[in-house]
């Protein structure tokens, strides 16, 4: 090692083989930075007697805090034309999109809404205004089943996907834990008196969503007698206006004593159905909305979902990550249990710790 007084970034990542960008990163414990390449440059540093200057910290965040505003990066909050509707009320796109746009805010990205499908924006017009308007952040938020690819530039952008893990390239994705949430509902349930648990929702959403749902269902009754085991009801978006004949019909069949769907929209069939509510059957949701109060059920933190996909995102443009990974990552964001009306509690049993 040559003999100097003063180490600057540059001898380091000449020392570690690295770019002087690393470097800096590293040394302020980027995430950014695999934790095995920021060991190895923290310990070059720490041979050398690198010291951070607390000075030059201070103006260096002075100088960032002044320029936020300038530097603003755009980003792109795409969803699909079939599901802008979920836009309105404290409904999930909305839930999310406040979430994103909070931590947009928070890292000096502006945020706009971008729809694509029928009636909107074809892939290759998205591509261009992107391009022109020089945004290269991408959220990619609720697509349709039926859409199964989204053909941008990739090389161009940086790109996290919002759930619809279906749809491709397989970019990084931050999802709410839908499988965590069947899980929690079928042991809140039993906690609370219940037995016969059914699932109802719909191919499609088990599709969309990686037969999550089911398969957390199916996890839960693997334990149970099988006398308590109740098999779905999984219906196809055609058989929508058949649910007020089809679930009566399949609680009476399998003796259902509480129903679980992220259908909220299962409220109305009850209404219209000979079923009454909680009286016949309990009903607890998989998707407890705030405009819901009195439901019982699980609590999907969507604006949390929006708020680390926006997150990510931020990361990922501050360290130049554009492109298709190599290997794609997926963070679950888990739900929690809300008591209500609908199900109304059987008895008192010890606390099951989900």
């Amino acid at each position: 090692m040559p003999e100097k007084k003063y180490f600057t970034l540059a001898d380091i990542a000449a020392q570690a083989g690295v770019h002087v960008t690393t470097v800096s990163l590293a040394l302020r414990d980027h995430p950014s930075i695999p934790p095995s390449t920021r060991a190895r440059i923290r310990e070059v540093a720490k041979e050398f007697g690198y010291q951070r200057d607390p000075l030059l910290d201070a103006l260096n965040f002075h100088r960032a805090r002044q320029t936020q505003q300038a530097r603003r990066l755009g980003t792109a909050f795409v969803v699909h034309a079939a599901t802008t509707r979920l836009f309105s009320g404290n409904t999930y796109n909305s839930l999310v999109y406040a979430g994103a746009k909070a931590a947009a805010e928070a890292h000096g990205h502006s945020l706009e809404i971008f729809v694509v499908g029928h009636g909107h924006l074809a892939p290759a017009r998205l591509n261009t205004i992107l391009t022109t308007r020089g945004i290269t952040g991408v959220l990619l938020s609720t697509f349709e089943i039926d859409v199964g690819e989204i053909d941008l530039d990739w090389a161009q952008f940086c790109a996290v996907k919002i759930e619809c893990l279906h749809l491709t390239p397989h970019l990084d994705t931050v999802s709410n834990d839908q499988l965590q949430v069947a899980r929690l509902a079928m042991r809140s349930l039993r906690e609370r008196g219940y037995r016969r648990i059914g699932l109802a929702t719909a191919r499609e959403d088990q599709m969309r969503l990686a037969e999550s749902f089911g398969t957390g269902v199916l996890i839960e009754q693997a334990s149970l007698p099988e006398g308590e085991c109740v098999p779905p009801l999984i219906f196809g978006l055609q058989d929508v206006p058949e649910l007020h004949r089809l679930i009566p019909q399949w609680v009476r069949e399998h003796r259902v004593d509480v129903i679980i769907s992220n259908w909220n929209e299962l409220l109305d069939v009850f209404a219209a159905a000979p079923i009454r509510l909680p009286e016949d059957v309990a009903f607890a949701s998989l998707d407890v909305p705030p405009s819901l109060p009195h439901l019982a059920g699980v609590v999907q933190n969507h604006r949390l979902v929006g708020y680390r996909a926006m997150e990510q995102l931020a990361i990922m443009a501050d360290s130049y990550q554009r492109g298709v990974p190599e290997a794609q990552t997926v963070t679950y964001i888990p739900g929690y249990w809300k008591d209500g009306t609908t199900v109304p509690i059987k008895k008192t049993r010890h606390r099951v710790v989900v």
